[in-house]
């Protein structure tokens, strides 16, 4: 399963899943924002069963960016809820996210 390019109905209909909901904030103008997708895309197949996952694209969602507070992408924020559990920007690896998945999940 791949990450789910959401706008902002979707964002807010993903707010009322069971499953924790993890999205990708960032653009495609973004260098760091490309290089981590491969990263990203691998989180998707591997945890679609547990979360939901998502991406929202800056530039198009701009109102939903700004509601959510992101500053500084790509940053990453877990939902449980319709609630932020935790956030990480700019992940270096796909073990710093699956750590940081790991981490909020317990707190979640």
């Amino acid at each position: 399963m791949s990450a789910i390019n959401m706008n902002k109905a979707q964002f807010e209909q993903s707010m009322h899943e069971e499953k924790p909901v993890l999205v990708d904030y960032w653009a495609p103008w973004c260098v760091y924002c490309r290089r981590i997708a491969p990263a990203y895309e691998k989180i998707a197949e591997e945890y679609g069963d547990q979360l939901v996952i998502g991406k929202v694209n800056i530039d198009e969602e701009s109102q939903l960016a700004e509601a959510e507070k992101i500053e500084v992408i790509p940053t990453l924020v877990l939902y449980r809820g319709g609630k932020v559990v935790d956030s990480i920007v700019a992940p270096d690896s796909k073990a710093a996210i699956e750590r940081f998945i790991q981490t909020a999940m317990e707190r979640a």
